[in-house]
């Protein structure tokens, strides 16, 4: 239980720091849309830590910026399709997509020069909610690989 909170707080840092690149454009535009939204700075988020938490989570937390967490309203799907005109529109790369029944997840990044600029989770429980969580980082490609080879999540 501890990893898994540990991971969906590295997730919630992770989307904040996105709110200044292009996923910020994307929540302005539907901003109308937006059910709920919070924005956090890494230095915040990290104040919440112990140092026995793990060791990636830190290191993301010191080369994060901000945190944005968004629930939108999406009755029609409008946002949806917006949002996957904006993954293919700014390039972002997918890396892992998970689908059980009603309800999926996925987690894109994108790169410049073997930079991660931008992370971003999105989930759908149902047909009428989106959640994108955004985060601006600076992390290069060998450490996000590093991180996601430690974790020890399992898919089932």
């Amino acid at each position: 239980m501890k990893q898994f909170t540990t991971i969906i707080c590295a997730l919630f840092m992770m989307s904040a720091v996105a709110q200044e690149a292009s996923f910020k454009k994307f929540y302005k535009t539907h901003k109308d849309q937006s059910a709920f939204s919070i924005n956090l700075s890494a230095s915040f988020a990290g104040s919440f830590l112990s140092d026995d938490d793990n060791d990636d989570l830190q290191k993301l937390i010191k080369k994060s910026d901000n945190f944005k967490l968004m629930v939108f309203n999406n009755e029609d799907a409008s946002v949806s399709k917006d949002f996957k005109k904006y993954l293919r529109k700014y390039k972002l790369k997918t890396m892992a997509r998970v689908k059980s029944d009603d309800s999926k997840a996925a987690f894109y990044i994108l790169e410049k020069n073997d930079i991660v600029k931008e992370i971003i989770l999105q989930a759908n429980s149902d047909s009428d909610k989106l959640v994108l969580f955004g985060l601006k980082t600076n992390l290069t490609t060998d450490e996000l690989a590093e991180m996601m080879s430690n974790s020890k999540i399992n898919i089932d």
